[in-house]
């Protein structure tokens, strides 16, 4: 209960920080929607020379793009200043956190929020309703995907929390964290365009392949979620 009520209050303030700056915050989700839509079109360009990849149609391989935005605008949204441990470190502000009565990761999670995420989030969201209706899967498969996301971006979280315990031991001078850029855009594709080893390591160590791909074929593809 108290983590709640903290968790309410660090809410309030990071969306009071953004009103300040409202036309800001519009601009920035503007954009990202944008982005995204350009990403989209570059996809359709690739879709009118090569039909099919890997088995995959383009609406099949919105929908991986549309779960893995959705999964990585859930952890831009709420956990991206875990991105940024190492600047606490290098920075010594890290130890004002650590003296408050308080878990330290809870706080460097709730001290800031991206303004740029939300536009990915209503874009992901949007695609995602979109691409379902165009495969006529049932509106609780939807759902059920963006039930996922929620949990799927707690990878996210932790390969960025991974990434920064490097600079935990280096003082801030490395920095991993970054890194989960790399991993977010690796998780827009199928796991099939992948080499094998590249596949055991998407599944098994880094588990990327569960944000958008693997949910995609066991659920939407292949309804195994109903046996």
């Amino acid at each position: 209960m108290r983590y709640l009520k903290l968790l309410l209050t660090y809410l309030k303030v990071n969306l009071k920080s953004l009103a300040i700056y409202d036309l800001d915050f519009y601009f920035a989700i503007l954009g990202m929607i944008i982005q995204n839509r350009l990403n989209i079109v570059a996809l359709r360009f690739i879709f009118n020379l090569v039909p099919r990849i890997k088995g995959y149609s383009f609406e099949q391989l919105l929908l991986t793009y549309a779960l893995a935005t959705l999964s990585w605008a859930i952890f831009r949204c709420f956990f991206i200043n875990t991105l940024n441990i190492a600047t606490y470190i290098h920075r010594g502000s890290l130890d004002t956190i650590l003296i408050k009565p308080v878990n330290p990761l809870f706080q460097i999670i709730n001290e800031r929020v991206d303004e740029d995420s939300w536009g990915d989030l209503l874009v992901a969201l949007l695609l995602l309703i979109i691409v379902d209706f165009q495969l006529n899967n049932p509106w609780y498969i939807t759902v059920m995907f963006i039930f996922i996301s929620l949990f799927t971006s707690l990878i996210f979280l932790s390969l960025a929390v991974l990434g920064n315990t490097v600079a935990l031991f280096s003082n801030g001078l490395a920095n991993l964290a970054e890194t989960t850029f790399d991993f977010f855009e690796m998780s827009k594709y199928p796991l099939t365009i992948y080499s094998g080893l590249l596949k055991v390591i998407m599944t098994f160590i880094i588990p990327i392949g569960w944000v958008a791909s693997i949910p995609q074929e066991r659920i939407a593809d292949k309804h195994e979620w109903a046996g």
